[in-house]
């Protein structure tokens, strides 16, 4: 037997002897299933919840895979969806159709899409232990340090994200892509502020606006879709590229009867909605999709 070994076998055995290793151990069994109940409650709680808002609106159906897209998909084409640092994935997803006048020629209900995109960001914890001269690198037996950085020497490990998201399937697919992002702090203060720039500056102090082609970002956001993005969505990532139209971030509102994410999930269907109605014909001209026939 180790020394180690006896040891632990020492003090558990001290432990045991005055009652107080039992007693933290059932305290800690307590605490692991109480924690186990109220997840296994909260989860029937929002299935509870989802299925209402499923009956609630007939022409809404589940789904794993948002206006047909899997995971690695919308991870791809939608840049305002973070893929992580290992995995990511779509939660309590609805779709269903929803009326709206885009202009002649184009359809007048589009599917549109509403989930919790989830993903996971790793994180190191630096470990200052085993430093060696001057700080670097573990020691030998001897004293000589091996090197290298402790920065690089942290455990590993992953914490979740997750933002509500709604997705609306396009009638027409646009190879050039639009995002218009939350401006950061450093932005907002003029430190680090780029992107495209636009007439209001407000708008350009809020957002930040990356296109592949300059007159497309400009047909889309006009001065009517800049008020309504920094008096509604300040907080919410837009873009449209490809067959997609994607509105990330918390929305606007939310629906008090339904428990956490999906209570939002309606809200941010609506956002969605309102965003593509406020899209200039303009920018449908560029893009080629007005008065192109059924």
């Amino acid at each position: 037997m180790d020394t180690g070994t006896a040891l632990l076998g020492v003090l558990l055995a001290q432990s045991a002897g005055n009652g107080a290793f039992w007693s933290l151990l059932v305290i800690g069994l307590i605490l692991v299933g109480a924690g186990a109940i109220y997840d296994r409650h909260r989860r029937q709680k929002k299935q509870a919840d989802l299925d209402r808002l499923l009956d609630r609106d007939p022409r809404l159906d589940h789904t794993v895979i948002p206006c047909g897209l899997r995971n690695d998909e919308l991870a791809w084409w939608c840049q305002g969806l973070p893929a992580g640092d290992r995995n990511n994935g779509v939660r309590y997803a609805v779709e269903g159709p929803m009326r709206v006048d885009l202009g002649p020629g184009m359809p007048d209900e589009l599917n549109v899409a509403a989930f919790q995109w989830w993903w996971e960001e790793e994180r190191r914890d630096n470990n200052r232990r085993n430093r060696g001269i001057g700080g670097f690198g573990p020691r030998t037996s001897s004293g000589m340090s091996l090197g290298g950085s402790s920065s690089t020497m942290g455990r590993r490990r992953y914490v979740e994200q997750k933002t509500p998201a709604a997705v609306v399937k396009l009638p027409v697919t646009v190879d050039n892509r639009v995002i218009i992002r939350p401006e950061s702090l450093f932005g907002r203060a003029g430190i680090t502020r780029g992107g495209h720039q636009f007439e209001s500056a407000e708008f350009n102090r809020r957002f930040r606006v990356e296109a592949m082609e300059q007159h497309l970002a400009l047909a889309l956001i006009d001065a009517n879709f800049q008020q309504l993005m920094v008096e509604n969505f300040p907080d919410q990532t837009v873009e449209i590229f490809g067959s997609l139209l994607l509105v990330a971030g918390t929305p606007t509102h939310r629906d008090d009867s339904l428990t956490g994410t999906i209570g939002l999930l309606p809200a941010a269907r609506q956002d969605a909605h309102r965003i593509l109605r406020a899209v200039p014909p303009a920018y449908w001209r560029a893009v080629g999709a007005l008065n192109r026939g059924r």
